[in-house]
């Protein structure tokens, strides 16, 4: 997702406009999933995670300037809120481990 940077240095997230995409799911060991946006929500007590694509057309201003950047949601996960604490661990783990082998921080996208 493209961000807009301020005066300050922070970022301020573009508007995304979310589309439902029909996606074929094969054998995730041989074709994985690949995503670069996740949204979140909860319903009750339930979390739901929409994980897709924003590809780089829909957010190069210069073919889209002033129109909000497309999120083509291909799957939409629901969980409680204990499987997405330990989803949340799993990941911090994961990331932890590689920043301290490699010595690089991932980027942080929201």
């Amino acid at each position: 997702m493209s961000d807009q940077e301020t005066d300050a240095g922070q970022t301020i997230p573009r508007e995304i406009k979310k589309r439902i995409v029909p996606f074929d799911e094969d054998n995730p060991s041989i074709e994985p999933l690949f995503i670069n946006c996740v949204q979140g929500s909860f319903l009750g007590d339930d979390i739901f995670l929409d994980v897709g694509v924003v590809t780089l057309e829909s957010v190069d201003p210069r073919l889209n300037a002033g129109s909000p950047a497309e999120f083509a949601v291909i799957s939409r996960l629901a969980m409680s809120r204990r499987t997405a604490i330990m989803a949340r661990d799993q990941l911090d783990f994961v990331l932890r481990r590689e920043e301290n082998a490699s010595g690089e921080f991932p980027h942080a996208v929201s």
